[in-house]
């Protein structure tokens, strides 16, 4: 979300699927704030033969998802009100995480590690592509060679893994990466920094994916590959 971010699992969502191909619609989320997360509905969901959990998750247009071996997934999507689609691990961890983002076409909005935890009630992102800017502006960390801006933002009575919700979002900006180059995300750094500077602590893991998001009648596909 350039601006935003919102995401997780619940509310109304029209979504057909089949076998490793997923066809969905469904229903809204939204941007700004004056760049405001994004709230979800009900993804698609499951876990593969390999033990990686993903997730698709469309409103209006149209999206597909292709699972490939172990931590690999396409995607095409085409007019899409809003698009998140990913796949990692559920639960996460403090882990450090490698990816890489082969093809990227068309238009989107960030591209990046996308997770939850509970007791607090967490929404974070770590953008890799793009920029996903909302709330205050509260510092910088250094992570795998880059240097990213943490913001936080508030979202009140708004979507989430645990229904209609206030919540923080932890956004961690950098933006910077190369298509079909191999990177690192230290989660680690990332987690401490939110911790020690967010003001909410940080909670118990819940899934944690390398995503991408596309919303405002945006097209285009994406191919990615995430392993720890």
């Amino acid at each position: 979300m350039t601006k935003l971010a919102r995401r997780a699992t619940f509310g109304v969502a029209v979504i057909f699927f089949a076998a490793s191909l997923s066809i969905l619609t469904g229903c809204s989320k939204s941007t700004q704030e004056p760049t405001a997360p994004i709230p979800q509905s009900s993804p698609s969901s499951g876990t593969t033969a390999d033990g990686y959990y993903w997730q698709v998750y469309v409103t209006t247009g149209t999206a597909n998802i292709t699972q490939g071996t172990a931590g690999n997934f396409s995607c095409t999507y085409s007019n899409v009100g809003d698009v998140v689609v990913g796949k990692g691990y559920n639960p996460g961890s403090a882990q450090v995480l490698t990816y890489n983002v082969s093809s990227l076409t068309g238009n989107y909005n960030t591209v990046g590690i996308y997770g939850w935890t509970t007791s607090p009630l967490i929404e974070y992102y770590i953008v890799e592509f793009g920029a996903n800017i909302a709330g205050t502006q509260i510092n910088t960390v250094s992570s795998d060679g880059h240097t990213y801006t943490f913001y936080e933002h508030q979202q009140v009575s708004q979507p989430s893994i645990q229904g209609t919700a206030t919540f923080w979002q932890y956004l961690d900006n950098w933006g910077g990466a190369s298509i079909g180059s191999n990177q690192t995300v230290t989660m680690a750094n990332h987690v401490n920094n939110w911790t020690k500077n967010g003001g909410q602590g940080f909670g118990t893991y819940n899934y944690q994916i390398l995503s991408l998001e596309a919303y405002g009648g945006l097209s285009g596909s994406v191919n990615a590959t995430i392993s720890n």
